[in-house]
């Protein structure tokens, strides 16, 4: 009778171990599922971040500054030029495009900020924007991925792309290209 017992207590505590581990093991998972979530989450919100916040950081960098704050006097520092007319935004963007010489292995996804002298011009580049999108890809499509990547030639890369951009306007100038998303895969 007393091994009946034991052997009772026995199976009562190997059954009490099962469903500890058991239990464990089911919070566990449930803990690393909720990390994972939590981390794919927070990789789709700093993506959209990052691809919004480029874009808004490029148009508000390429707004006429008010000039210096009162008080604040910085001696030896040019402030950037402000054009007496109104500066005009307008955003290219989703911009997808395999650099030469990769046979499709590789690509490049940017967004391109034009700012123009005037209304007019954002005005045809919207209308035109099929016009302007291929003409956009043409140019950054020739190029190497070396060539695309090499921070060196950037400006040169922008001013290409400005001038690409002037045969679609009729009237009006391009001041400047800002490439706020510029990503090489």
């Amino acid at each position: 009778m007393a091994e009946a017992k034991a052997e009772t207590k026995a199976e009562a505590k190997t059954e009490t171990k099962t469903e500890t581990a058991v239990k464990e093991s089911a919070t566990s998972r449930r803990g690393l599922s909720a990390v994972a979530a939590l981390m794919v989450g927070l990789a789709v919100g700093a993506s959209v971040g990052i691809v919004a916040g480029g874009a808004l950081l490029a148009s508000v960098r390429s707004a006429p500054s008010a000039g210096p704050a009162a008080g604040f006097h910085d001696e030896g520092v040019s402030p950037r030029p402000v054009l007496t007319s109104v500066e005009a935004v307008h955003t290219i963007d989703a911009l997808v495009v395999n650099p030469a010489d990769t046979e499709a292995t590789r690509f490049l996804m940017a967004t391109l900020v034009v700012v123009a002298d005037r209304q007019a011009v954002v005005d045809q580049l919207k209308e035109r924007d099929a016009e302007a999108r291929e003409v956009v890809l043409r140019a950054l499509g020739s190029k190497t991925v070396a060539e695309l990547s090499d921070l060196a030639k950037r400006d040169e890369l922008k001013e290409e792309l400005r001038q690409a951009l002037l045969g679609v306007v009729d009237a009006g100038r391009i001041l400047r290209i800002h490439l706020p998303q510029f990503v090489i895969q």
